[in-house]
């Protein structure tokens, strides 16, 4: 790995933080242990699997935390571990929301995510939240526009459930004062979506580029939903290619995928593949995609080439699947110089 590698992290701790900005999303996250008709926990998906094909029908479910959750707090969460500045538009309106340190305006009620820890493998359970109804309007009595458009960069998350952000984008494009602004879309889970509205966003994501710098990223089951969508072909596994034919139909700025084994970016100025760091047997999963799409942020934020920005996003994923906890630069420059 380059020099150049090891060194960015360091800027990171410098007195010159960026300001980033995530939204909208929120939920309290109510995690469980699952276990059979006997109390014992089951110690994989695959046994549990077993024992509902030998009929079983009858499990427990015991508490076992709660957490505050959600792709915008996530994000904040990982800027501010690696030092920027977090400002978080979310929905926070519950105790568990309710003590960051760091800015957040809350734009109403969190959704409840139930997530069910098999062994290891994790089962989320999303109960439908205000969220669903949030809009533009929603947005505005929290934040001044100009102050929103003034950041270093945005990171917006999970369309899927708040779809009242192509509002946002639409109004992004429209104003001259967030030119070339790097703004990274994780839109969520959006294979479960229609493809008709799934159009619809890349259209708005497509005219929002022409004066921000738009970058989605997607983890496999979204890349492939999104190439059906706009027909393009692509292997079972994404390539630097098939990631650069996505982003040209998109019309975009840039297209991240980022796997379990590597990230893969494309640009209109270039392509990177970077393979995500050994971390042993995972701890967490549920957070991590927000995680790396964070790290991404951060790193265009500072104009980071993209191989360096890929790092930085599987850094940050590759932390918290290893520990559970969200990586701060020294964590970051572990893995770097490992």
């Amino acid at each position: 790995m380059s020099d150049d590698h090891r060194d960015r992290p360091a800027i990171l701790e410098h007195d010159d933080p960026r300001r980033i900005v995530t939204l909208p999303d929120g939920s309290v996250d109510r995690w469980y242990a699952l276990g059979g008709s006997g109390g014992d926990r089951f110690e994989s998906a695959d046994a549990f699997a077993d024992r509902l094909a030998a009929g079983d029908r009858t499990f427990s479910l015991e508490p076992t935390a709660v957490r505050p959750g959600g792709q915008a707090v996530n994000a904040a969460r990982q800027v501010h571990a690696l030092g920027d500045r977090a400002t978080l538009l979310g929905h926070l309106d519950h105790p568990v929301l309710a003590d960051f340190p760091f800015e957040t305006h809350s734009m109403g009620s969190p959704a409840t995510v139930r997530v069910v820890d098999v062994g290891g493998d994790e089962l989320q359970l999303a109960e439908p939240g205000p969220a669903e109804d949030w809009g533009l309007a929603d947005l505005l009595a929290v934040v001044d526009w100009d102050r929103l458009v003034a950041a270093d960069a945005l990171c917006c998350t999970n369309w899927v459930s708040v779809r009242g952000l192509t509002a946002v984008f639409d109004r992004l494009a429209a104003t001259p004062s967030a030119d070339s602004l790097p703004v990274v879309v994780d839109p969520g889970p959006i294979e479960t979506v229609d493809p008709a509205a799934l159009e619809g966003l890349f259209d708005s994501l497509s005219r929002a580029d022409g004066s921000l710098a738009v970058v989605l990223s997607v983890n496999p089951t979204e890349f492939r939903a999104a190439a059906r969508v706009v027909d393009v072909d692509v292997d079972a596994d994404p390539t630097a290619d098939s990631l650069a034919a996505l982003r040209a139909t998109l019309g975009l700025t840039g297209v991240v995928f980022h796997g379990a084994d590597a990230a893969i970016g494309a640009t209109r100025a270039e392509t990177a593949v970077v393979e995500m760091y050994d971390v042993g047997d995972p701890r967490r999963t549920t957070g991590a995609g927000d995680r790396f799409s964070a790290g991404l942020t951060c790193a265009l934020a500072r104009g980071y080439s993209l191989e360096s920005a890929l790092s930085l996003g599987n850094a940050c994923a590759a932390h918290f699947v290893g520990t559970g906890d969200t990586a701060d630069p020294a964590a970051v420059r572990a893995l770097l110089e490992d």
